[in-house]
């Protein structure tokens, strides 16, 4: 039975792949015609060989470049098997990777619906907070009026190693206590939330992860300025011990950023929240 030749416009159409493209393929000598006519210097192809067009096609959506694809069609079939479980331990890799970039998002999102549902400031009050995964690095003698960058710059770090995502939050960590002055909070610990649930390795001996629990929280929310941050402070803590309310003496600090430009002028909202017990 006589095998039945395609032009090449037949096999773009069948195939669904542009004629540059086949012409290219040619070129490199990646797929070939089976005959080209001396005259017309027109390409024709066998139906047989769109079998390893289909294989092409399939190693070019895994994400294969042309040059291992052309490697492939020398393989055995004992060698193709190991290339293709090569490829989909590299598929593997990239949805572990497109996974971790949803989480991210997803995280991102709701932190951003959280700042937005914040509609009361300098007034106390009570949410719900779901559990948030934090890296948080010890700290000596820091207070709101100064913190130097070499802790952030800590945490970025370590995140960087670990090719994980950094939060445009940041916070601290201090005890729920009275004060005399500002200059008496210190801080015990700097924190970033975590936006994925990867396990960090790379952690430094001051460094930890940790975790802000779920539960209902007693909150103050303000714009951030250091002559008020003191009042703020005081109002919650008051506002607990008036009302008698059983609480962790642990105060979470959450600084937001108001604006994302680098042209404008630092603005954050500073969250203090207590876990109720």
């Amino acid at each position: 039975m006589e095998e039945k030749y395609y032009s090449i416009g037949e096999v773009a159409k069948l195939t669904n792949i542009s004629i540059q493209t086949l012409r290219y393929y040619d070129q490199i000598s990646l797929f070939k015609p089976s005959h080209v006519d001396p005259k017309t210097n027109y390409r024709y192809y066998k139906e047989s060989q769109l079998y390893y067009l289909d294989i092409i096609k399939s190693l070019k959506f895994l994400g294969t470049s042309l040059d291992k694809i052309k490697a492939a069609q020398q393989f055995t079939p004992s060698e193709l098997l190991d290339f293709l479980q090569q490829q989909e331990d590299v598929i593997e890799a990239r949805i572990n990777q497109l996974y971790h970039i949803q989480q991210t998002l997803f995280k991102t999102k709701k932190q951003m619906e959280e700042q937005l549902a914040i509609n009361v400031m300098d007034t106390v009050y009570t949410k719900y907070e779901e559990e948030v995964r934090i890296l948080s690095i010890k700290t000596r003698e820091l207070t709101p009026y100064y913190i130097p960058n070499t802790y952030y710059s800590s945490l970025m770090k370590t995140l960087e190693i670990e090719n994980s995502f950094l939060s445009n939050r940041y916070g601290c960590i201090y005890p729920l206590k009275e004060y005399a002055t500002l200059y008496d909070l210190n801080y015990s610990h700097i924190f970033t939330p975590l936006l994925t649930d990867r396990y960090i390795t790379h952690l430094t001996p001051d460094m930890e992860v940790q975790t802000i629990p779920a539960g209902r929280y007693v909150c103050i929310a303000f714009i951030f300025e250091r002559d008020s941050y003191f009042l703020q402070y005081q109002k919650l803590q008051h506002y607990i011990e008036e009302n008698q309310l059983h609480a962790e003496p642990v105060v979470y600090e959450i600084f937001m950023p108001q604006n994302y430009s680098p042209n404008e002028d630092d603005e954050f909202i500073v969250e203090l929240k207590v876990q109720l017990l």
